[in-house]
């Protein structure tokens, strides 16, 4: 039966021991016990690693120190967010990112004394430096964000909604939610404002900036503060995720989503939280697109991931109507179009039934954008002018004339099929569309990342060459290639490759 004596030097039966271990020790007893009553049932790794920021050891090492010490004392600890699997079936792999919990009745095994004499969970919780458990009928710390702080946030989220995501002059959704965090008047607050700005930067297409963001979350917000305010955890974790998937790892996004859907903090969330579930769905629809399209993959694979992705786009569709995030329902309804038109191409899906028309989904995310308002952006667009050419030719530089010919969809033939829903774009013909929409970018009154940009560009050279004026398809084309290393490698080699199979332009 292990004895800790707290008094310093602090010590295991009699012996001076290291004080990181017998922290991480003492930690896991307090979560076990439940003598932290907001403690989710196991010990982060990103608490551990908070707590010896200042260390100079590394913190795998510290572990690892800790878990031999464990050993010596007769502790058992496990790790990871299967607390129910034997310790002996747990893989070494990956030990260090936890979380760490006391196995079943070691807890229990435990003595703690302070000179002598027996501890009580406040003692232990004071030598921990962490604070003592508000009894349940206290008052809050704090009354919540005040009016000033709901003003700027209602001010940025609409912003958000228009698209307007950052203004020159600190004004914009991200300036409107730096503002709000500003002004919050407890850890909520300032963390509901810290969400929204990653947010705003997933958006922007800036993982690097998203990331950023969630470091300064993940240091100032625990979700044990306020257990009714975990979602914020979850879309912390969900956002994650999505960095991942925007620097093409999708094995690491669907990891981190599996085990934030698993964490005993937000299991719960991601299978009954609107917002939380709407988002999960698009990101998995996202990774199962990436994974059907995935050419070195089996055929049965693919087919079976591009049904997954298909049944996740819809999921996500009827949470966000039913939640009234109409945002969420139009750029999850133009993903589903695009998806459908990718599949089809690519032989993945049967059709096309009425509900598997591309377009149609199309038309709905520009009726959705419409109705409410909404803004920002251009990848409906770009989709729409995609698909009506059908990619165009296949064949590397083709004569003018034979490019010519490609047939392309009219506008006229669109509004029929897509009834009773209408676009609302400006232009009688597609390059009237897509210069209008480039024009609109180039001038800052929509605000585009650097691939939607790019597309854009792509949309105008074709339609121009198509229109048979190689030397307006030639400009837009130079500046296409200009900005092409704004763009990943995978996203270089697309365009290059689009490029080739316009006809030639000369020196662009």
């Amino acid at each position: 039966m292990p004895r800790i004596e707290l008094s310093a030097p602090v010590r295991v039966d009699g012996r001076p021991v290291s004080p990181q271990s017998a922290w991480l020790l003492l930690r896991l007893w307090v979560v076990a016990t439940g003598a932290d009553p907001h403690s989710p049932g196991w010990l982060r790794a990103a608490e551990v690693r908070e707590h010896f920021a200042r260390a100079r050891s590394n913190p795998r090492m510290l572990v690892s120190r800790a878990f031999a010490d464990f050993a010596r004392w007769g502790i058992r600890v496990g790790w990871g967010t299967q607390v129910d699997r034997p310790l002996s079936m747990l893989s070494l792999a990956g030990r260090s990112r936890g979380p760490f919990w006391l196995a079943a009745g070691e807890a229990k095994r435990i003595r703690i004394t302070l000179e002598g004499k027996g501890a009580t969970a406040a003692d232990v919780l004071q030598w921990l430096d962490l604070p003592r458990p508000v009894p349940a009928d206290a008052t809050p710390l704090a009354d919540g964000p005040d009016a000033a702080y709901w003003h700027a946030w209602g001010g940025a989220k609409a912003d958000m909604q228009r698209g307007r995501l950052m203004v020159a002059g600190g004004e914009g959704a991200l300036g409107g939610y730096r503002k709000a965090q500003a002004l919050a008047g407890d850890a909520y607050g300032a963390a509901l404002a810290l969400v929204q700005q990653a947010m705003v930067w997933r958006r922007a297409g800036n993982a690097d900036a998203a990331r950023a963001v969630l470091a300064e979350l993940d240091a100032q917000w625990r979700d044990e503060q306020a257990p009714e305010h975990a979602w914020l955890g979850a879309m912390a974790a969900i956002v994650s995720a999505w960095c991942a998937y925007a620097d093409r790892n999708i094995l690491v996004a669907r990891q981190i989503l599996r085990e934030a859907s698993t964490d005993g903090r937000w299991a719960l969330l991601f299978q009954h939280h609107p917002r939380v579930r709407c988002e999960a769905s698009n990101l998995l629809a996202l990774i199962h697109r990436a994974e059907a399209l995935d050419d070195a993959a089996a055929p049965a694979e693919r087919q079976q991931s591009a049904v997954r992705a298909v049944a996740h786009y819809r999921q996500a569709l009827a949470l966000a109507c039913e939640s009234e995030l109409f945002d969420a329902a139009a750029s999850t309804a133009s993903n589903l179009g695009w998806s459908l038109w990718l599949f089809r191409r690519s032989g993945l899906v049967r059709g096309p039934t009425r509900n598997e028309r591309p377009l149609r989904w199309i038309a709905l995310a520009d009726a959705l954008t419409q109705q409410h308002g909404l803004g920002g952006g251009s990848w409906n667009t770009i989709y729409l002018l995609r698909m009506v050419r059908d990619g165009g030719p296949p064949d590397a530089h083709p004569e003018l004339a034979a490019f010519r010919r490609w047939p392309v969809t009219s506008p006229a033939q669109v509004a029929r099929e897509v009834k009773p829903m209408q676009f609302a774009h400006r232009g009688d013909t597609w390059l009237a569309i897509a210069g209008t929409q480039l024009a609109e970018v180039d001038a800052g009154r929509i605000q585009v990342d650097a691939l939607q940009r790019a597309n854009l560009l792509l949309e105008v050279a074709w339609y121009e060459a198509h229109q048979g004026d190689l030397a307006r398809a030639a400009q837009a084309a130079t500046r296409l290639r200009r900005r092409l290393r704004e763009l990943m490698p995978v996203d270089r080699e697309f365009f290059r490759a689009a490029l080739r199979r316009l006809p030639e332009l000369g020196k662009a």
